[in-house]
């Protein structure tokens, strides 16, 4: 019995030290995020899975906000800008409007949505810091969304509260394609 408890004890130990040796090191805020991210957009998702239902019944619009150009956007190196001016158009416009609109009947709608705003404006703050992290080459230009957004009107954040999802498979994008690579 005791050869085999020495002989697992020493698997075990090669097992933890191999798994320390051999993983990289997250040694930088930047880092820190990257690992992160799989769980911000998992808590991003499950608060929406609460609000979609509501917000798609609500949206009457034919028009895509977050249309093939957004999503071309988060797939290039422009993908930190586009990121951040998204994340600023929610946090600015969206969110804000979303909030306002929330009555007592559907009450239950705020926490998530203060909730999404929470991690949109961390999200925000950490896209900024570790830009060069992710290799970011030029600004994205948000006009074209804004003035979508503007002629739908009071309608306009039924649609991209509805979009949110489009979002997270777009802010998911980034981190595939960049977050994966470590310093």
């Amino acid at each position: 019995m005791a050869p085999q408890s020495l002989l697992l004890s020493l698997l075990l130990l090669w097992s933890l030290l191999s798994t320390v040796c051999c993983s990289p090191m997250c040694n930088n805020q930047c880092c820190h995020f990257v690992e992160g991210f799989p769980v911000r957009l998992k808590k991003l998702r499950e608060d929406y899975s609460q609000i979609r239902d509501f917000y798609e019944a609500n949206d009457d619009l034919d028009t895509a906000l977050l249309d093939q150009s957004v999503e071309d956007s988060f797939k290039s190196p422009f993908a930190c800008h586009a990121m951040n001016s998204i994340l600023d158009f929610y946090l600015s416009t969206v969110l804000p409007t979303a909030m306002a609109g929330v009555t007592d009947d559907i009450k239950d709608l705020k926490a998530p949505i203060e909730s999404i705003q929470l991690i949109f404006d961390q999200l925000k703050r950490d896209i900024i810091t570790c830009r060069n992290y992710f290799a970011c080459k030029k600004q994205f230009d948000i006009k074209n969304l804004n003035s979508t957004y503007t002629q739908m009107n009071s309608k306009g954040h039924y649609k991209a509260m509805g979009e949110l999802d489009l979002l997270f498979n777009y802010i998911e994008t980034i981190w595939l394609l960049n977050g994966t690579e470590t310093e």
